[in-house]
């Protein structure tokens, strides 16, 4: 079965590629997503332009774990890292991260996505009306989902559904990504981009979707 990452060397990570951090919410930071880039690289060390938000930089929280996804032309590379010091470098405020865990690449035009039907329930971020969705298709950076709610780009949700049962997804953090218009139908569709999801589990749900691939061809699935 082919896979679709790799473990690759610190040597791939280069300042001035973009980078997006994850952190989760405590009840002391709200947590979210942040957009930066990649200052200097030093053994483990990974130095960052500090996250901004409506042009406030935005300090992490020293010592949580964040997932890091660092992205090229051809490949995100994707891996966690511990917020050590916030501080600034030449007047430029950045955050330093020890990075601990393993780099993987993932080649973005190997990402598999397949269509599968589940069925599942919705929130909008800040809100607390629930809403059914249903995926049009699956990969293990995200999904197609069809829902009565109105959302807009960009906004936070979070997903419960189940896949199989190894794969019961609860308040499974994700970010609208695409809208698609419809006027013919009641439903609205959605592209939606997981967060936040930890590298065991991306490898399950990419087992599942080539699974359920080899069975819609015939082919064995063991």
């Amino acid at each position: 079965m082919p896979f679709f990452s790799e473990e690759i060397g610190i040597d791939k990570i280069k300042p001035g590629l973009p980078l997006k951090i994850e952190i989760s919410s405590t009840p002391e930071f709200s947590g979210g997503e942040f957009k930066s880039t990649i200052a200097d690289v030093e053994g483990d060390i990974i130095k960052a332009g500090m996250a901004s938000l409506k042009g406030r930089f935005i300090p992490l929280p020293v010592g949580m774990i964040a997932r890091l996804l660092v992205t090229d032309q051809s490949s995100i590379y994707v891996f966690y890292a511990a917020v050590i010091e916030n501080t600034e470098e030449n007047k430029i405020p950045i955050t330093i991260f020890k990075i601990r865990s393993k780099i993987r690449r993932i080649q973005r035009r190997r990402f598999l996505r397949i269509e599968f039907v589940a069925r599942g329930t919705l929130k909008v971020a800040g809100t607390e009306e629930t809403f059914d969705f249903m995926t049009k298709d699956i990969s293990a950076g995200g999904a197609r989902i069809l829902t009565s709610a109105q959302i807009e780009l960009g906004q936070i949700v979070s997903l419960n559904f189940k896949l199989d049962e190894e794969l019961n997804f609860e308040n499974l953090q994700s970010q609208i990504v695409r809208r698609v218009e419809n006027e013919s139908s009641e439903l609205r569709e959605y592209g939606v981009m997981f967060l936040n999801i930890p590298a065991s589990v991306e490898d399950k749900i990419t087992r599942f979707v080539f699974k359920l691939e080899l069975k819609l061809k015939g082919g064995k699935t063991d």
